[in-house]
């Protein structure tokens, strides 16, 4: 019973010894885990960020793999279209084409730029 009660003691000797040397580095020890603690909030804001980034990059891919999928499907549409009737496809074309030189030219009107009205 003697050894117990001396290890017992001892054992409070040395808490009392490590409360007394901890009160001093109290400060110390509280600086150390803040530290540590901004570092990990640091680290994980950065992960999240890195995450959200892949997330994106992922989302922005599978949006253009969808486009270019659908691109491919209307121009086979088309292109199967013009074979079908091809003649509609060349007036469709020829009107177009008179349509946007039309629309330039009377732009060019507009503006002023019109030199067959200039008289030097």
């Amino acid at each position: 019973m003697k050894k117990n009660a001396e290890g017992t003691l001892k054992i409070e000797e040395a808490l009392e010894l490590l409360n007394r040397e901890l009160a001093g580095k109290k400060d110390e020890i509280n600086q150390l885990i803040s530290k540590k603690y901004l570092n990990l909030k640091e680290i994980i804001t950065t992960y999240a960020s890195k995450e959200m980034v892949e997330k994106t990059k992922q989302t922005l891919e599978d949006a253009v793999s969808k486009g270019e999928e659908r691109a491919k499907e209307m121009m086979t549409e088309i292109d199967k279209r013009v074979h079908t009737n091809p003649w509609l496809a060349i007036g469709i074309a020829a009107a177009s084409g008179f349509l946007l030189g039309y629309i330039i030219e009377a732009g060019k009107h507009s503006k002023g730029d019109d030199t067959r009205d200039r008289k030097d």
